[in-house]
């Protein structure tokens, strides 16, 4: 069978996969209990599964553990410095989109998370349609992005 089939064959069967995936892992580091429940509400109509943690590793434990591909990341998380977590929680092997909550959602703090690996700014308070908004682009990206690395293969 040519390479190019096998290529097509493989990233159909994925994406049938993808499809039957009933849902999908999204970790979260959240400090505020209204904002948890507004993406706990969203989750309620969207195929996904928030997974609320405590800490950074954490986050980086259960994202690698199931292959989340979204994290979100409250920049005023306690005792954290935002730069080194987004580096930590993007560094993992199978390369989440780290999505930033923060009050300030500007040009220049988009570049900078862009520097240290994370996907998108999300701003606070936080919205259900830009919940769904910026998860749904992240999880076409990180869709995109695996399936380009399954064809270098």
């Amino acid at each position: 069978m040519p390479a190019v089939w096998r290529r097509l064959r493989s990233f159909f069967s994925r994406s049938a996969n993808l499809a039957s995936s009933p849902r999908i892992a999204i970790v979260a580091l959240i400090v505020d209990d209204w904002e948890r429940r507004v993406l706990t509400g969203v989750s309620a109509r969207e195929p996904w599964d928030v997974l609320l943690v405590e800490s950074c590793d954490d986050a980086c434990a259960v994202s690698n553990q199931r292959t989340a591909p979204v994290v979100v990341f409250d920049r005023d998380w306690p005792d954290t410095e935002w730069r080194s977590a987004v580096q930590k929680l993007a560094s993992s092997p199978h390369r989440p989109c780290v999505i930033l909550m923060s009050r300030v959602a500007d040009d220049y703090l988009s570049d900078e998370l862009f520097h240290q690996g994370g996907y998108e700014v999300l701003p606070k308070p936080l919205r259900a349609e830009d919940v769904i908004r910026v998860v749904k682009l992240a999880l076409s990206y990180w869709n995109s992005a695996a399936q380009a690395a399954l064809a270098r293969r």
